[in-house]
């Protein structure tokens, strides 16, 4: 060979490793690299700011009740997406429909799932434009991550929890009337009747026809809440059908609207118990639940259905002293149309609200954050403090029919992750 194609060949060898190296040192891991580039989105008469997320891929919803609520491809690439249902413009990419790293630069925003962090697994470089943020929607009691790993990472939170700054809810409630008050903390025993009295309750009897009593569908056998304990010894007291894996009845999850309606027709009260007692974390066990003819039953020690629910639209079984008490409760009402119906009154007064394609969710409140320009810089240096001590997980002890909190977040990894 000449010493002229030498050199050739050594100027090729030696553009392919700077390439190389450049692509494979600029994060720790890698992904795959298609000939699409995701960057080249369609014109938008407003400024569109653009979303990355890093271990799991977003997939928004095509369709709920027959309207379209996400678009899906917004230009060459099948897994890039627009916002289309939030006031403001923003596009969302997932990682391994990137096509050059150097690009990554261009991303007003890095979301990190909770769920798949690890340390080894994030970019080296990250630029001044850039807010990195920490999402999860499960709660911090199964510990799937270390977060002392976390420190002086984050610059927003997204979680379920207020306290958040992206406060991204399983769902919410939507006031109807604005009269009416939507803080149960407000209501106690003594108002309870005055309130019965100010609203225009209908004649509905939702009891009509109901034959059962009480209903879980449960798929989860394992809880940190001591849910399945819980209800172990409240069937003792009252019929509780309970349906899954868990339980002996069975209905199909491919036919779930039906799975609903039967709920609503036949029972009168279903048993919505988290997997985790954390706060702020209420999930679509309660919500779900909500938007149908049936009272739900939740087990909360935070206080947090006060603040985000109807008063007088659910049954706290924390506020019992015993599970017989509960249950007791619960007979009465059963036998009694009128109290029932009274846990119906807000029906006409709030609508429940919430899913990845509303307009008030998460992913429109991030996308209105990196439109303002105006929010402070921010950093959290001590993620297991904000994540892990301040949702003040909990959990319960059995004497008897009775329960005791217990605050021992070491009881989770003795009991379950060992």
């Amino acid at each position: 060979m000449s010493l002229y194609r030498r050199c050739i060949v050594a100027v090729l060898i030696l553009i392919l490793l700077t390439r190389l190296y450049y692509r494979t040192t600029l994060f720790k891991k890698g992904g795959t690299f298609p000939a699409a580039n995701l960057l080249s989105t369609f014109p938008s008469p407003q400024p569109v700011k653009k979303i990355l997320f890093w271990y799991e891929q977003y997939k928004p919803p095509r369709r709920r009740n027959g309207v379209e609520i996400g678009q899906g491809s917004i230009g060459v690439a099948e897994d890039a997406y627009r916002l289309t249902h939030c006031n403001l413009q923003c596009d969302i990419f997932n990682r391994g429909r990137i096509v050059n790293w150097e690009l990554l630069k261009q991303y007003d925003a890095i979301v990190f799932h909770q769920h798949g962090w690890t340390p080894d697994d994030v970019p080296v470089k990250r630029w001044p434009n850039q807010h990195y943020v920490f999402l999860s929607m499960e709660s911090p009691a199964w510990r799937f991550v270390n977060t002392e790993s976390m420190k002086n990472f984050f610059n927003w939170t997204m979680t379920y929890r207020k306290d958040s700054d992206i406060y991204n809810p399983y769902g919410w409630f939507n006031v109807l009337t604005e009269s009416v008050t939507l803080d149960s903390s407000r209501i106690g025993p003594l108002n309870h009747r005055q309130l019965m009295r100010d609203v225009h309750f209908d004649t509905t009897n939702y009891g009509a026809g109901k034959t059962k009593k009480v209903a879980w569908f449960i798929s989860n056998c394992k809880s940190l809440s001591g849910r399945n304990e819980y209800v172990d010894r409240l069937k003792t007291f009252i019929d509780v059908d309970i349906y899954g894996q868990c339980g002996t009845m069975r209905c199909s999850r491919s036919h779930s609207e039906l799975c609903h309606e039967m709920l609503e027709r036949d029972y009168k009260f279903y048993l919505s118990l988290e997997n985790a007692l954390c706060e702020d974390y209420v999930t679509e066990k309660f919500f779900d639940r909500m938007r149908y003819h049936i009272i739900p039953i939740v087990f909360d020690l935070h206080g947090h259905h006060k603040r985000i629910a109807p008063p007088h639209s659910y049954i706290n079984a924390a506020d019992y002293q015993s599970i017989r008490e509960l249950a007791d409760y619960l007979l009465l009402l059963d036998r009694n149309d009128t109290l029932y119906n009274e846990y119906f009154w807000w029906k006409k007064h709030y609508v429940v609200g919430g899913g990845p394609g509303d307009a008030q969710g998460g992913m429109c409140r991030l996308c209105g954050y990196l439109h303002n320009s105006t929010l402070p810089s921010k950093v959290y240096q001590n993620m297991t403090q904000w994540w892990d001590v301040q949702s003040k997980c909990r959990t319960l002890d059995f004497m008897n029919n009775t329960f005791m909190p217990k605050h021992d977040s070491d009881f989770y990894w003795k009991s379950f992750l060992v």
